[in-house]
């Protein structure tokens, strides 16, 4: 019986996502030229890595004769469930609230998610969720000309 490892499946999962996404944006209208790239650049880019290095790891652990270490116990899918529900409500904060509203909360809440046995502070976790929303703020707005969501609430 042939054992199907871990790593094999994750191999093809990345792969299978890269073939997908590949789908999704080669239905994109506008086309990528040297002077505007257009949106189709970055998840063109993500295709291609997604699929070498699902490919990757697929081949690699399918050559490999090492035996497989527990994936991750029960704490770990705790906390991987806890991850999925806090960016779903980011998600959903952002409609009402918006971007700069939503995302210091959901950065603070998911450093303190990820602290645990750390040294972290609050004040340290703080400065970190502020900064990165301001640091992603600025590079979608001033550099990128973008605009982020302002939330329902404040139209």
């Amino acid at each position: 019986m042939v054992k199907v490892k871990r790593d094999q499946i994750t191999g093809a999962v990345l792969v299978l996502l890269g073939l997908i996404v590949a789908v999704l944006v080669s239905q994109f209208r506008m086309p990528m030229t040297p002077s505007y790239p257009g949106p189709k650049m970055l998840p063109s880019i993500a295709v291609v890595g997604f699929i070498a290095c699902g490919a990757g790891i697929f081949v690699e652990s399918t050559l490999s004769k090492k035996e497989e270490k527990p994936f991750m116990l029960k704490a770990g899918w705790v906390r991987m469930g806890i991850t999925v529900i806090v960016l779903a409500a980011y998600v959903l904060a952002m409609t009402f609230v918006g971007y700069l509203i939503a995302t210091p909360v959901a950065a603070y809440v998911m450093t303190t998610l990820f602290a645990k046995g750390q040294k972290s502070t609050v004040k340290g976790r703080i400065i970190f969720s502020v900064l990165l929303t301001v640091i992603i703020y600025g590079i979608y707005v001033f550099a990128f000309g973008l605009g982020l969501p302002d939330g329902m609430l404040f139209y």
